[in-house]
């Protein structure tokens, strides 16, 4: 059946189920939930928040946040930004396995997240505590359960659902789970996604996407007693196509570049977690996660008809195969204790991982195998004094040891916190927290050209820094006609002490960041209407040269409402204003960028006519506008004497349809 049949089949069979739900009772007995769940610390508003959406692409499910962006629209280009840092100084886990992997290649990213199967994302925007062992904050995702999905008094379950994008692509997914016995439960899961070349705002088809996501999860766990729980789990996800060979430019300059050659790609990342849980109450919950993470990225290279990157030694044509490994175990625990009056919180932890890299060039040896290893423990105290004042202080040793291109590098570093949180009334608290940063020397790009001819420099430093923040946020029922409405604002000042600057040509202490700026937002709920505004600030300055990030973007406006037009029927639109940016590097061949806005509606709804059916329909751009998250590429270069632009335009408008059936 080809698209077009499909997107009339999904309007008859919405039409005929309208007619069927108008006819009977709006009492609404079940739901199916197959939602994600987004936790922002910067919107402190002291619940979750709930989003639904036909999400094939992290920017889909995170953009809408303050402090957060998600650049690059091809499928392997995933790059999440937290205040102009990039994703690898940044701290990404899903299950609890370590993800964010060293640089795979310059011009993909580095992520391979299905965002249909997440349960959860918990985003920490900041390290704003000694938990979080990055510069710039953390992302944990967490994938669904099949005892979480099962409906109560079944012992088995499925769900098969569909989805149309006219902008362009088809896919589905197939789940089954349930018990295996009273105690043991599972989930099998499969997602596919067939995708083509879809056009952005000004009607331009992109090329070099074409290609296909096969998503692969099983899960299995058993609930040891009422306090304890083992998992076992296997994440499997391949994106394959003919790929253009800057996957991160836009259409102009690979074009120009390259004509229209593309590479046969394979990119694959497969995860093995085992999970165990203990749950004593107050006492102690301690949380073990053991796992395996493997991404392999394959690409056969060459020979191009308009030029080519040529490897060292005069290659132009090959299978350029990369792979990244990261083995770990990390252990969590939380503990109360009760000291008269005063309640101690405390979080402490022993973490270590070991990653390693490898990369061949017709089968031969490329470059020199590299390996890093981690190991952290830390302690945290969230002492409250019974009065409204809660102080937390916290302490982590890092170990670090690297031998790569770089040579061997060891180190080791005690970083502190303290965060205070005062509740001045039930209303209002007031926020404060400092924490010092530490980040060894990542990996050299897996598959840059430089690999090869690396120069030793044990000399690099390692990043340092301090991160600071002060705000507040003020949660009030029944007051400006609302049923509820919440506020919250953070100012923080992010310095890193030799930054690095990480390219495909050498890797180098640029000297002393300082990134400073706010995020704000308000929430205004009133029985079936709930709404959301954002706003956020970000700049950067190198102390040494004045220069800003790189990937600095532009402030940035949300609006997200929801309306619950009937018990069955859910009604959302959200909004995006980004504000130009000409705070640009002055080197580079970077250009100004622009500022631009996009908008989202999309229903929900559940019929009554026929139980486990759900249907959700939207349009993403509805004005069809031209535009480029300001964290993706954004420069020009000369290609035959001519300019070349390299903007990553995003999609045009684009209907969607997902219809979803659980039996």
């Amino acid at each position: 059946m080809n698209k077009s049949k499909i997107l009339l089949s999904s309007i008859a069979t919405l039409a005929v189920l309208n007619v069927q739900s108008l006819a009977e009772s709006t009492t609404l007995d079940s739901v199916d939930v197959w939602e994600t769940e987004v936790i922002s610390s910067s919107l402190n508003l002291g619940k979750d928040v709930i989003e639904t959406k036909q999400a094939d692409h992290l920017s889909d499910l995170l953009r809408d946040l303050p402090g957060v962006d998600v650049g690059g629209t091809h499928s392997i280009n995933n790059r999440i930004n937290i205040r102009g840092l990039q994703d690898e100084d940044l701290e990404i886990t899903l299950d609890g396995a370590k993800v964010q992997n060293a640089n795979m290649f310059h011009h993909i990213g580095n992520l391979l997240v299905n965002p249909d199967i997440l349960k959860k994302a918990d985003i920490q925007v900041g390290t704003n505590s000694i938990v979080n062992g990055s510069l710039g904050g953390s992302v944990a995702f967490e994938t669904k359960d099949g005892k979480d999905i099962l409906e109560k008094g079944k012992n088995l379950g499925a769900r098969i659902s569909t989805t149309y994008n006219s902008n362009d692509s088809i896919g589905g997914s197939l789940s089954a789970y349930g018990k295996v016995f009273e105690n043991a439960d599972f989930l099998i899961y499969h997602n596919y996604i067939n995708k083509d070349n879809w056009e952005d705002g000004d009607g331009t088809e992109t090329f070099g996407v074409d290609g296909k996501i096969n998503n692969t999860l099983v899960k299995f766990g058993v609930d040891i007693s009422d306090t304890q729980r083992i998992s076992l789990s296997y994440d499997r996800l391949k994106d394959k196509g003919d790929y253009s060979p800057r996957p991160d430019f836009g259409r102009e300059y690979n074009e120009a570049r390259t004509g229209f050659d593309t590479f046969p790609t394979e990119y694959l990342r497969e995860t093995i977690t085992l999970k165990h849980k203990l749950n004593l109450g107050d006492n102690l919950l301690l949380d073990t996660s053991i796992y395996s993470n493997e991404n392999e990225l394959e690409r056969y290279e060459g020979p191009l008809t308009s030029g080519a990157p040529v490897r060292p030694g005069g290659l132009f044509e090959g299978l350029l195969n990369g792979k990244v490994k990261t083995v770990g175990i990390n252990t969590k625990a939380q503990s109360n204790i009760e000291t008269g009056d005063i309640l101690h919180t405390l979080t402490y932890a022993a973490l270590y991982d070991k990653q390693t890299s490898k990369v061949t060039w017709n089968g031969d040896k490329y470059g020199d195998n590299e390996s890093a290893k981690s190991f952290a423990l830390f302690i945290e105290n969230a002492i409250d004094f019974d009065n409204g004042l809660i102080l937390t202080p916290g302490i982590r040793y890092n170990y670090y040891d690297f031998d790569g291109a770089y040579g061997e590098i060891k180190d080791n570093k005690i970083t502190y916190g303290l965060a205070a949180e005062y509740a001045v009334n039930d209303d209002l608290t007031f926020l404060a927290s400092a924490t010092t940063l530490y980040k060894g020397v990542e990996m050299v790009d897996v598959l840059a050209t430089n690999r090869i001819f690396v120069s030793d420099n044990s000399d690099l430093k390692s990043e340092t820094g301090i991160n600071k923040e002060i705000g507040f946020r003020y949660v009030k029922s029944n007051v400006l006609g609302a049923d509820d409405i919440g506020f919250s604002f953070k100012y923080f000042n992010t310095t890193i002490k030799d930054y690095i600057n990480a390219n495909w040509l050498a890797m180098t202490n640029e000297g002393e960041l300082d990134i400073k700026g706010f995020e704000s937002s308000f929430a205004y709920n009133k029985g079936p209407f709930s709404s959301l505004l954002t706003y956020s600030h970000s700049s950067s300055n190198f102390e040494r040269t004045g220069e800003p990030l790189k990937k600095q973007p532009g402030d940035s406006i949300s609006l997200g409402i929801d309306y619950k037009v009937t018990p069955r029927i859910d009604l959302a639109w959200e909004s995006l204003f980004v504000l130009k940016e000409k705070d640009i590097p002055s080197t580079g061949n970077f250009i100004e960028k622009e500022s631009y806005n996009v908008h989202d509606i999309a229903l929900k709804w559940r019929p009554q006519g026929v139980k486990g059916l759900s249907l959700v329909t939207g349009v993403d751009n509805i004005f069809d506008k031209q535009y480029s998250s300001h964290i993706s590429e954004n420069r020009v270069f000369s290609v035959g004497g001519t300019d070349r632009s390299t903007v990553d335009y995003e999609p045009g408008r684009n209907f969607k349809v997902t219809l979803s059936y659980k039996f």
